[in-house]
């Protein structure tokens, strides 16, 4: 979600004697790729500036603020917020001018994981892994660093929007907005009087900007600026949901619901069961139901049956989000394969092939938890959630292991020492 902005002033030309004329500095730097950094970062600048004039001088300049007088500059992040650093430089030919506006925020360079939290005893939380580790160490730690943030019980899911991050949980207050750059809250869901939400699922956004959110009791239309309901879609069991064109598809008492984006008016109701979803892939949507895939273009559906006895697992006890993920080339979905309780072993269905081979398979005493497996989008690699089998400190241990898309492990990252119950990642856009 990085933008660079690079700003060209006037340039005044002067000069000590009218026959004479003298060209203005020419600044020329190597734009980073990418302008939003993390606190505490820094950020080097070298330009190459072409001068007549031996005895140019430099200006840097933070927010209006002179920082440095050398060719050179390094600008530490030391405050959230956007900054401009602009260079001034004057020689004998005038005056030139180069700016380049920098965003810093409090994490960034990483991914966000959003954990369910021991239910009775802590709410959900958010952890930062960057450099291969986790930035809390326990739950206490990121209380101390976020001691303004009210999240429920049991996280489901995150969302970056622009400057916002939305957290969801299955418990009041079920919804919490951070600025996204600062990571303080703004807001929560704004309830009527009297009004409460059963066991939130799932939110999606649409392109006018208002959140969908999915719950056990119906679908609702939220608008993020007053975080109040707006509308609603269904009251019946809705859980995951996606925006794909000219369209919003939900799972509305394990069916798939087709709604105009652009009204939101159903167009197909209870078209097919599934129980888990949603991937994209091109222009097509899927959902699973067990052994079956269901293959949807627009409004239209077709089945596919996995070959070999494969089936996506779904918790029918508790909602979790789906581990059906579209690989990044789009010709192959990833998910946990349906082993019953303890489900170890990663699927990939080769679209074009219609055949399935294993991923990645735990070969210890771990299993797939949360989401169980999510694609990172940048790139492309592939994260996969475990927790260690068994109960009470066993929850404790958790892992993340990072492969890339041939299923080639690239990382381990270690996730233990706290109850937290890994839910689902957000990456960065």
């Amino acid at each position: 979600m990085g933008y660079a902005a690079l700003l060209s002033l006037p340039m005044l030309v002067t000069s000590c004697d009218e026959n004479e004329e003298f060209q203005s500095p020419v600044i020329r730097w190597d734009l980073p790729s990418d302008t939003i950094l993390a606190l505490n970062d820094q950020l080097t600048l070298s330009p190459e500036v072409h001068s007549v004039d031996s005895a140019a001088v430099y200006l840097w300049s933070v927010d209006g603020n002179q920082v440095s007088m050398d060719k050179n500059y390094v600008f530490t992040a030391t405050e959230t917020g956007s900054h401009l650093i602009a260079l001034t430089v004057t020689d004998k030919g005038g005056i030139s001018q180069k700016q380049i506006k920098v965003e810093v925020r409090k994490y960034y360079g990483g991914f966000y994981m959003i954990n369910e939290g021991s239910y009775g005893y802590h709410n959900a939380s958010f952890n930062y892994f960057k450099n291969d580790s986790a930035l809390f160490a326990t739950y206490d730690k990121f209380l101390a660093a976020h001691s303004d943030i009210t999240l429920g019980a049991t996280g489901v899911v995150g969302s970056l929007q622009g400057k916002d991050f939305y957290i969801l949980s299955k418990n009041e207050p079920f919804l919490t907005k951070l600025n996204a750059i600062s990571m303080t809250q703004t807001a929560t869901l704004n309830l009527s009087s009297g009004v409460s939400l059963y066991f939130p699922c799932n939110m999606c956004f649409l392109n006018d900007g208002n959140m969908i959110l999915t719950t056990y009791r119906g679908a609702y239309k939220v608008d993020p600026q007053t975080m109040a309901l707006t509308d609603t879609l269904t009251a019946k069991k809705t859980t995951d949901v996606m925006l794909k064109g000219d369209y919003l598809y939900m799972l509305v008492n394990d069916s798939v619901n087709i709604y105009k984006a652009m009204d939101l008016t159903p167009v197909v109701t209870n078209a097919a069961k599934a129980t888990t979803g949603f991937a994209v892939t091109g222009n097509t949507v899927w959902a699973a139901n067990g052994s079956d895939l269901l293959k949807i273009e627009g409004e239209n559906i077709t089945t596919v049956t996995l070959p070999d006895g494969y089936g996506v697992y779904y918790d029918s006890g508790s909602y979790h989000p789906t581990s059906l993920q579209a690989s990044k080339d789009g010709k192959s979905l990833l998910f946990v394969k349906n082993d019953g309780w303890t489900n170890k072993v990663a699927a990939c269905y080769h679209i074009a092939e219609n055949k399935v081979t294993e991923f990645l398979k735990s070969t210890d005493e771990f299993s797939f938890y949360g989401a169980g497996i999510q694609v990172n989008p940048k790139n492309g690699d592939v994260y996969l959630i475990y927790t260690e089998d068994g109960w009470g400190t066993h929850y404790m241990n958790n892992r993340i292991i990072v492969t890339n898309a041939e299923g080639q492990p690239k990382d381990t990252l270690d996730y233990s020492g706290e109850y937290w119950f890994p839910s689902s990642i957000v990456f960065e856009p």
